[in-house]
């Protein structure tokens, strides 16, 4: 909680750092450390107090994130009255000075979130000038209301008006506190506006047209740089000059005269109790209250329709009543995957349930981004049972720790690559995609782990810093071609289903991955159920114009990938945490 890896493998010769260095030795934590300093502006008129030039110093030397997303905490650290020259610099911050001695005490403002925006949604936003070529997003604020403060309230009246802020989704209300979300604004990395820090940031504009911000937002840009894993500082940057004028962004920003106007905080779900110890007017409820009842996201199914594959109405009614009592479908699932693991027996009827949900669920024809892994079984079947005992699960009781697997990201693949990559018989007739598998070496079990990968030359890419801190996993590797397909496995029938394939000779997979072929389908929003399936014919090279069947490929167990909300449900319910 005190890394802040600017200081990190630094000495003192620089003075500002060294004074920073020695401020976070006296405080709990980096959060403790933001709100000393937002203290001590608190009544200043300088804006060139102490505090600004430490902010100014970390800003500089934190990290351009590349990819930010998801619900972000916010807090206003200071504010400043733009650029001032002359000895009146000193006592010329009157907004700082109004701003920390009355809504600085009550904000409405508490955070932002990002999603990741499409090039459709993009060309809409941006007129056609973002091409997305970097990873891009859209983004909304957060705010608080603060029922026995007068000044929260009537500020957050007057803002609900001008800036047409509108009702939070009751689960984000529930959640993270905030009762009003606007404030629009596309995201991405970009070059600094502010002639003050000649530097890469994550920025995040507010001035395009089709956004519909009103004065003062439609001047503004914030730039964000990270300063530990999971907290950023920001800055605030007004245009000062062309106000009249419709906003260009091929025009130099200098033309605009962007000044600065202060700094803020954001802070991702891992500072969620330290960001409410330390700022309990962001408002964020105790994580001991009772959770609100399931969204229809988390109870219910997405079946596909028609219809398809080989479904058991009987088994189907089974898995309903096995529902009952659950409060989301990840616990249905938890409770099959622990009556497995207690009992590895081949014939247990909960592989026949996980079976029909497979053949239920919906084929995706995209599956983009990046997802968290869970293992629900491993299944021996025919293969490796012996004596109705599924030896994998049995063993898995002792290796799962070794396991350095924590999910799969999904990149677009451009024809020449997916040409190069399955030798011509791809052509991207269907939206395909470059996939690659995730791993952590947090413990010394999985370091091993992954020290024997590189040792036995698999392919292997390091995590960037951004993927590292917001995700948690260290390397990709066994890399693959997904793309929607139908269902290798006899017994799917024909299901339509969005498929792995490691089978390809470029992509080098180590055995035994160089014969298997994952499927999953989706089966609640943002769910995935999958199916590790091999080939049991190994000497039989790969040749994807033969019939599957003459591979005689088996089902060796089931996974999960999941979106962020139910990796958060997920952590609750405490379901395969060894690699989380």
């Amino acid at each position: 909680m005190k890394k802040l890896a600017l200081l990190e493998g630094r000495g003192t010769d620089n003075p500002v750092l060294a004074e920073i260095q020695q401020d976070l030795q006296h405080r709990s934590s980096i959060l403790e450390l933001m709100k000393s300093y937002m203290e001590q502006l608190e009544g200043k008129t300088d804006n060139n107090a102490r505090p600004f030039i430490k902010l100014n110093e970390i800003f500089l030397r934190g990290i351009a994130p590349v990819q930010v997303e998801g619900h972000h905490y916010g807090v206003a650290l200071g504010i400043k009255t733009g650029e001032g020259n002359g000895i009146w610099t000193d006592y010329s911050n009157i907004l700082g000075l109004l701003w920390s001695t009355s809504l600085g005490k009550v904000p409405p403002w508490v955070g932002k979130t990002f999603r990741r925006t499409n090039k459709d949604d993009l060309t809409q936003l941006t007129e056609g000038y973002e091409k997305g070529d970097t990873p891009t997003y859209s983004g909304i604020n957060h705010f608080n209301e603060i029922e026995q403060s007068v000044l929260n309230t009537t500020s957050l009246l007057f803002l609900s008006f001008w800036l047409n802020l509108r009702q939070a989704p009751s689960g984000e209300r529930a959640r993270y506190g905030y009762e009003k979300i606007g404030g629009n604004f596309v995201a991405r990395s970009a070059r600094s506006v502010y002639k003050g820090t000649d530097r890469d940031v994550f920025q995040l504009n507010y001035r395009w047209g089709k956004l519909a911000n009103l004065p003062p937002l439609s001047y503004l840009i914030d730039e964000i740089v990270e300063i530990s894993p999971g907290i950023y500082l920001g800055q605030l940057l007004f245009a000062t000059k062309r106000l009249l004028d419709e906003y260009e962004p091929g025009l130099p920003p200098i033309e605009y005269g962007y000044q600065h106007f202060g700094y803020f905080l954001l802070m991702d779900e891992r500072w969620r109790t330290e960001a409410r110890k330390q700022f309990p007017l962001i408002g964020i409820p105790a994580d001991d209250i009772e959770e609100p009842p399931a969204t229809p996201k988390f109870t219910t199914f997405t079946f596909a329709d028609p219809a398809e594959g080989a479904l058991d109405e009987h088994l189907m009614a089974q898995i309903r009543e096995d529902m009952k009592g659950k409060e989301t479908i990840l616990d249905l699932l938890k409770s099959y995957s622990d009556e497995l693991i207690k009992h590895p027996a081949l014939t247990s009827p909960a592989f026949a349930r996980l079976h029909e949900l497979f053949n239920r669920g919906i084929a995706p024809r995209e599956v983009k981004g990046y997802f968290r892994g869970a293992l629900v079984t491993w299944w021996g079947e025919k293969f490796l049972g012996i004596f109705d005992v599924n030896v994998l699960n049995f063993a898995w009781r002792l290796a799962r720790s070794f396991s350095p697997w924590t999910g799969k990201t999904f990149e677009d693949l451009d024809l020449k690559h997916l040409a190069e990559f399955t030798n011509g018989n791809e052509t991207g007739q269907l939206p395909t995609f470059w996939g690659a598998n995730t791993y952590s070496e947090r413990t010394t079990r999985k370091k091993l782990v992954v020290k024997a990968m590189k040792a036995a030359r698999i392919w292997t890419e390091d995590a960037s810093s951004q993927e590292n801190s917001v995700y948690g996993y260290d390397l990709k590797s066994f890399f693959f071609i997904a793309r929607q397909s139908t269902s290798i496995y006899g017994d799917n029938k024909g299901k339509k289903v969005f498929q792995f394939n490691y089978r390809w000779p470029r992509l080098k997979s180590f055995p035994p991955d160089n014969l298997c072929i994952d499927e999953i389908v989706q089966i609640a929003e943002g769910l995935y159920l999958g199916q590790l399936i091999y080939a049991t014919k190994f000497l039989k090279k790969y040749d994807p114009s033969v019939d599957p069947s003459l591979y005689k490929y088996g089902i060796f167990g089931y996974f999960l990938l999941m979106d962020e909300e139910w990796h958060r449900r997920r952590l609750k319910i405490g379901f395969d945490t060894d690699n989380t």
